[in-house]
């Protein structure tokens, strides 16, 4: 799967990293219930996701097919902190942000991972 799922202080804080090929709806959808069924991932948890390997990102239309499966799911994680090394990555989670308004979800921009840190801290 191109997410790597760190959980070693899960279910308070996880940290993906997308490697290489943008992860199905079917992959992101089967790695959140999974998480959520063994307790890693709850409402309280944050989340740094790390977009800055990814080899490419999804359309406008597959992205808003993703938010709505998320949501469907609960929203999780709630807050969530995104790292970006491109412009491309940069509009794509400004996407996710507008997609995501009006629901429990809170989105971070950062291409410094200290900052994001300290924002998912707050």
């Amino acid at each position: 799967m191109p997410i790597r799922a760190d959980l070693a202080k899960a279910p308070d804080f996880m940290r993906w990293t997308v490697e290489g090929e943008w992860p199905s709806i079917d992959e992101q959808r089967a790695l959140r219930l999974a998480l959520v069924q063994s307790g890693q991932l709850t409402a309280a948890t944050r989340a740094l996701i790390d977009l800055r390997m990814a080899a490419n990102i999804p359309q406008y239309d597959e992205l808003g097919a993703t938010v709505r499966a998320a949501l469907r799911d609960g929203g999780l994680p709630s807050r969530r902190a995104y790292l970006v090394g491109s412009a491309a990555q940069h509009g794509l989670v400004r996407q996710l942000q507008a997609l995501a308004e009006g629901s429990a979800v809170t989105i971070a921009i950062f291409s410094n991972e200290a900052e994001a840190l300290l924002w998912l801290q707050k």
